[in-house]
């Protein structure tokens, strides 16, 4: 059983609202949303004005030029669900090269399959931390008044090079010129992980490319690692897939990369890192700190990855340790999962995709994004550190 240590410091909540809209007013839909005929979107826009700097930021005037931690004494165990995958990196470079230790901060990791599994443990205070894809269950928890906070970006598509998540079509059929467009795809079965996730909210702006609707495609739930046989026996015929499993697949020669996720939808919010209510009503100091060294992690990230290519193999070398993706070699094929070096969330598209969940069915109550958006730790580390040197 986790034992809970914390320091009870005043809650200080940074609400914030984004309204957007699409052109021509249409959003794709899927049976039992109210806009299942909608006309074909336009793309959520690739950014979103960020809420107004919240109040716990330094003033501008008094911002160090090098960040100098004085960790907390004594040190605070932070437990943090994570998904191993590559969009944890963030996390497992500020562990490794000892961002956490720099603050005080012990963090404790507990594996999960996906972030649904986290939400339950992640309200009752067992964990602190979690992270994972932004789907509908988020919102669901946040409407039985389970106050999650969702505070900083683990995982988008901000262009081509960190399109991670991408649809792929299987190769007989791009061959035979079966697929073509996205309006081929009506009638064929293509999977995602799981209904009422961000998988979903893809196919359905891919379909809605072709002028397509949910209703036009056979739909079925499947593992990433089962799709790379389903693939292969001809079982599905597309599917929204991540790295390492796209390279995979491609490698095995029964399926392509047809289309990554930032051409048919933009940058999507697909993973975001949340806060438990105890750990942002309680340990507000501990959470700044988690995210003062989280976002130190992410810049080293995009150091690696980005134009820079600094640290590469260090970097590489961590994730190795802590992914299933053992070989470095692998990193060469894969494209990186877009993690701004600031941590700053797509707002737009979080509104965009429960718009989406709610025309869908699968978020049934109204949702305040003003209770569920906390853009103040990511706002407040930024302050700390400055800005990030491209």
């Amino acid at each position: 059983m986790l034992l809970r240590r914390g320091f009870p410091l005043p809650t200080i909540l940074v609400a914030l609202l984004l309204a957007t809209g699409c052109a021509g007013g249409g959003q794709p839909g899927r049976s039992g949303g109210a806009a299942a005929s909608t006309p074909v979107p336009a793309a959520p826009a690739n950014t979103a004005a960020p809420a107004a700097p919240a109040s716990t930021a330094a003033p501008a005037s008094t911002q160090p030029r090098a960040y100098q931690p004085t960790p907390l004494q004594p040190p605070v165990t932070v437990r943090v669900g994570t998904v191993n995958s590559t969009s944890d990196a963030g996390i497992f470079i500020a562990m490794e090269k000892g961002y956490f230790r720099d603050e005080g901060i012990e963090v404790e990791t507990t594996n999960f399959q996906t972030a649904a599994q986290m939400i339950a443990p992640l309200g009752t205070g067992q964990l602190d931390v979690a992270t994972g894809a932004i789907a509908a269950g988020v919102f669901n928890a946040a409407a039985r008044d389970v106050p999650l906070r969702i505070v900083a970006d683990k995982g988008s598509t901000p262009g081509p090079d960190w399109d991670f998540s991408a649809l792929m079509v299987r190769k007989d059929l791009i061959d035979s010129g079966r697929v073509r467009d996205y309006a081929d795809l009506k009638g064929m079965t293509i999977a995602t992980t799981s209904p009422g996730n961000s998988t979903e909210v893809e196919v359905v702006w891919a379909l809605a490319k072709g002028g397509l609707a949910f209703e036009d495609i056979h739909y079925t739930s499947l593992s990433f690692t089962d799709m790379i046989s389903a693939f292969a026996n001809g079982a599905i015929d597309a599917a929204i897939v991540i790295e390492p499993y796209i390279s995979r697949i491609e490698a095995l020669g029964t399926a392509v990369r047809w289309h990554g996720v930032s051409e048919f939808y933009g940058n999507h919010q697909v993973a975001a890192i949340l806060y438990g209510p105890g750990f942002v009503r309680d340990q507000q100091e501990v959470a700044r700190r988690w995210m003062i060294a989280y976002i130190r992690g992410l810049r080293d990230y995009n150091d690696a990855f980005g134009p820079k290519r600094q640290g590469r193999d260090e970097v590489i070398q961590i994730l190795t340790k802590h992914t299933p993706i053992k070989d470095p070699r692998d990193y060469d094929a894969m494209r990186p999962a877009g993690l701004d070096p600031d941590g700053k969330l797509n707002l737009e598209s979080i509104t965009t995709d429960l718009e989406y969940y709610q025309r869908a069915g699968h978020v049934t109550q109204p949702i305040d994004l003003s209770r569920v958006i906390d853009t103040s730790f990511q706002e407040y580390a930024v302050s700390r550190l400055g800005p990030y040197q491209r």
